[in-house]
């Protein structure tokens, strides 16, 4: 491995919100075009190795992440400040996204006000004026957080509950 490349990958390791092409090169000292050259080389070399470390491009960030199919159960990795409660709260937000403040407050309860704040906090999800509520929806750090793509949402929680869809429970 190339020099360049392992401070590269140095670099991303340690700098888990990533870092654009011209900060690395900046940071290592060395043209834009041999950031890029390293970068797909780590790249490939990550799929060839069918590797657990993935490159990721969000927004002209470089990043280290987890393969997202090893990861079977989203919950069991988020931070222990994520309760349970907050999770299925952010979960129909993911199912149903755009969905009125109200709504969620329906199906989760009045304790969903706080998730909500919390979420927020979080900048997980955006609050959009619609009538005399909010829209819910999700955030481009929500998208970069859980690694997926728009349209993927739904589906990275697990099913294992009813009301993680707003179905039945809101004693949480």
């Amino acid at each position: 491995m190339s020099n360049i490349k392992k401070r590269v990958e140095a670099l991303l390791f340690i700098i888990s919100e990533g870092l654009k092409i011209k900060e690395l090169a900046e940071r290592i000292n060395v043209p834009e075009e041999e950031i890029t050259k390293a970068l797909k080389e780590l790249n490939d070399g990550y799929k060839e190795r069918d590797s657990a470390i993935t490159l990721i491009n969000y927004n002209d960030l470089y990043r280290l992440s987890v393969d997202r199919s090893l990861i079977s159960n989203v919950t069991e990795l988020i931070p222990q400040e994520f309760s349970k409660s907050l999770i299925k709260t952010l979960s129909v937000v993911a199912w149903k996204n755009g969905i009125t403040q109200g709504e969620v407050v329906r199906i989760r309860g009045n304790k969903a006000y706080d998730h909500i704040n919390k979420l927020k906090e979080y900048d997980f999800i955006k609050l959009e004026p619609f009538g005399k509520t909010f829209k819910l929806v999700l955030s481009d750090k929500f998208f970069e957080y859980f690694n997926i793509t728009k349209g993927e949402e739904k589906f990275i929680f697990n099913d294992e509950d009813e009301d993680m869809h707003g179905e039945t429970s809101k004693s949480e």
